[in-house]
């Protein structure tokens, strides 16, 4: 169920997260529950090309973990930031390549790298 104190709480950290990875042409950024994502996932990242908005997706999972004070939430939106940075890749590589799912595995991949970057160097 949407829930305001999280979006408050997360939407200047989603704009920061922005902000570190040159992100910043991506207007506007928005923050928006959904009952589900693809894949099962607790949080998800929604692209808008050529306009270049980017929205990030959250569940009553990642609610859950944030009430418990999960410090992961944080490590989550830095990787849901980071598709903006893959997603073009992403999407021009599946189509001409390999399989969807070697594609996908190697995305999220590329995708953690990045995040694991800001992350690792306390850029938040």
């Amino acid at each position: 169920m949407k829930n305001k104190k999280f979006e408050k709480w997360a939407l200047p950290k989603i704009e920061k997260i922005a902000k570190i990875m040159l992100l910043e042409h991506f207007y506007p950024i928005k923050i928006k529950w959904k009952k589900e994502i693809m894949y099962n996932a607790i949080a998800g990242f929604q692209f808008s090309y050529p306009y270049q908005s980017l929205t990030i997706l959250y569940t009553d999972k990642l609610i859950e973990d944030w009430k418990e004070k999960d410090n992961s939430v944080k490590n989550i939106l830095v990787h849901e930031v980071t598709h903006a940075l893959t997603d073009p890749f992403y999407n021009a590589g599946w189509q001409r390549f390999i399989t969807k799912e070697v594609f996908e595995d190697e995305r999220e991949k590329l995708t953690d790298h990045i995040a694991n970057i800001v992350i690792k160097n306390q850029l938040i």
